[in-house]
Order: C-alpha cells, then sequence, then structure tokens
C-alpha cells in the first residue's frame, strides 16, 4: 500500500457512486444496497484479480465465532507469544540496541523489538523485511472511516543482495540506499528472515517469473498488495519457506483484509466494489509518478537505478 492511495481510501463515495473514465460520478438517485452482494462484487474486480478472497475473509471470520474486536486481539496476543518465545529475528539479537515504532504496540503489543543484528545486517545475502508505516496522520483519518483504529498504513520491502523488492504498479527493483532516502524517515522495523537459498541472479530471475502475475492490473487494495508480494516473495528466496512469521505478518496483512470488517454489511461491500478500483488507478499512476524521483535519487547517490 502507498501513502498516496490514502487519498482515496479516507472517504469512500456513498452508494449509488460509479467509476468510468478513471474518474467517480454521483449517482441521480441513492438506493438501497442490492442484494445478492458477493454475484455483483464480480463486476468489480481487477482485470486478472477475484473477490473470491471476501467471501473467504468472511468464512474464517464465523468460523472464529469472535467479533472483530476479539480477532485482533487474539492476532496480536498471538504475534506477541511468537516473539517471547522464538524472537524477532531468525538469528540471535546481539542486544546491541532496540528498534521502536509506534505502530508496535497496537500490532504485537511491544514497544520495541531487538536492532537487526549486527553481523546480519551487514550481509547482504540475508533477507531481510522492512514493515513501513506510511500513512502518518491520514492513518487516524482512515481509522474513523473504517470505524476502527488501524494501526498503521504498511508497505513493506524485502531486501537481499543489497537491493529492495517490492510492489506497487509493478514489482520493484530498487537499491537499498534509494529506499532509505525514500522512506528513512518513515515509522519503521525490521526482521532478519535468516539467508537466502539463491544468489543475486537467480533472485532476479524469481522476481522475473513472478512480474506477469503481479502487474497493475492486478492490483488489489484488500487482498493481492504488497504485503501480500512481500509474503510470496521471501517463501520463494528464504531458506526458511516460513521465514517472515506468519504471527508477525498476520496483523499486518489484517489491515487490508479485514479493514472494513467493523463496517455494516452494506458499507462492507461497497467498500470493496468502490475503494479498489479508485486505489488500483491512485497506485499505478503513484508508481509511475515516484520512478523519476526514485531514479534522480539513484543519480545523486550515485547507484544503480533499479527498476
Amino acid at each position: 500500500m502507498n501513502r498516496v492511495m490514502i487519498v482515496a481510501l479516507v472517504a469512500p463515495p456513498a452508494a449509488g457512486w460509479s467509476l468510468s473514465g478513471g474518474a467517480l460520478h454521483s449517482p441521480a438517485i441513492a438506493h438501497a444496497p442490492p442484494r445478492h452482494t458477493a454475484a455483483r462484487l464480480q463486476l468489480f474486480n481487477t482485470p486478472k484479480s477475484t473477490d473470491s478472497a471476501a467471501t473467504e475473509q468472511a468464512a474464517r471470520a464465523s468460523e472464529a465465532g469472535l467479533t472483530p474486536a476479539e480477532y485482533e486481539a487474539a492476532t496480536r496476543a498471538a504475534a506477541n507469544t511468537y516473539l517471547k518465545t522464538m524472537g524477532a529475528h531468525s538469528s540471535a539479537s546481539d542486544g546491541a540496541s532496540a528498534q521502536t515504532a509506534t505502530f508496535l504496540k497496537q500490532l504485537w503489543d511491544v514497544n520495541e523489538i531487538p536492532a537487526v543484528p549486527a553481523d546480519a545486517a551487514a550481509d547482504s545475502s540475508r533477507v531481510l523485511a522492512t514493515i513501513y508505516e506510511i500513512g502518518g496522520p491520514l492513518t487516524d483519518v482512515l481509522s474513523t472511516s473504517v470505524a476502527k483504529q488501524l494501526p498503521l498504513i504498511p508497505h513493506i520491502g524485502i531486501r537481499v543482495h543489497d537491493v529492495e523488492y517490492f510492489y506497487s504498479d509493478h514489482i520493484e527493483c530498487r537499491t537499498v540506499p534509494v529506499m532509505e532516502e525514500m522512506l528513512g524517515d518513515r515509522p519503521q522495523v525490521t526482521l532478519d528472515l535468516g539467508p537466502s537459498r539463491l544468489d543475486a541472479s537467480k533472485v532476479e530471475a524469481v522476481v522475473a517469473e513472478l512480474e506477469a502475475n503481479w502487474s497493475a492490473d492486478d492490483y488489489h487494495v484488500f487482498d493481492k498488495n504488497c504485503v501480500h508480494f512481500s509474503v510470496d516473495l521471501a517463501k520463494r528466496i528464504c531458506v526458511n519457506e516460513a521465514a517472515l512469521p506468519q504471527p508477525l505478518v498476520q496483523g499486518v496483512l489484517d489491515v487490508s483484509e479485514r479493514m472494513l470488517d467493523s463496517l455494516p454489511q452494506w458499507r462492507q461491500a461497497l467498500g470493496r466494489r468502490v475503494m479498489n478500483e479508485v486505489t488500483r488507478l491512485v497506485v499505478v499512476s503513484w508508481g509511475r509518478a515516484s520512478k523519476e524521483k526514485k531514479e534522480t535519487i539513484a543519480d545523486e547517490l550515485g547507484v544503480s537505478r533499479g527498476a
């Protein structure tokens, strides 16, 4: 998820609004939400994405028998237990320093986690996952809009062999110094996922294979965004396929997947229909517009521009 897209998220249009030509159009008459919502949602799919995830998420929520607040508390408790028993990193902490971020308390019920061990941070063959909070003050605005307090508006980048990989309007491959310059001022924490089982050229080959399924047309704000991409890539390149721990990443995934679960059902359906279409347009525009800035930073730093 990218910060610019939040503008599209914070004020979901009223029922009956339509999207055409990249613009929203107001309704002549506001009607009650249509019946058979699940079937009608298929009309609003992005070209390669499906909304089956909406049905799957609803089924999981029903099976759990938990209210949204109870589910969030259970997810937070599971993450906290994982940190206490397994730690934040695949390697043992050296205790040198700690990472803090405003979102940690709500996400994992901690105020800080250990910094990435110095040896791991210095080893470019290690896989690191950086979780950013890119919403700033708009996180609270969006929280009000969806009737629940969100811990963050997340973005995740996977770093390995001095490159950070992430999903915007395509799979981006930027040198780490460029992304540190772009997002270095955002609240963030980094997890050491352990060694990569692939060298740099083979990681590039994996990313090339993934590109066909992670294009602008595939983007889905709720079900196929940068967080989902980071999980997929980590499984493919880490020695340990579960290197990005599910208990830790679940709360981050839930920001998008369960963003609307505190709203009435008709507003959830409307939100999925309209917010995804608008947001995809914004994300695609942001990815293309920020390309020049990233390349300028790369040139100023004397590093590769990436792609």
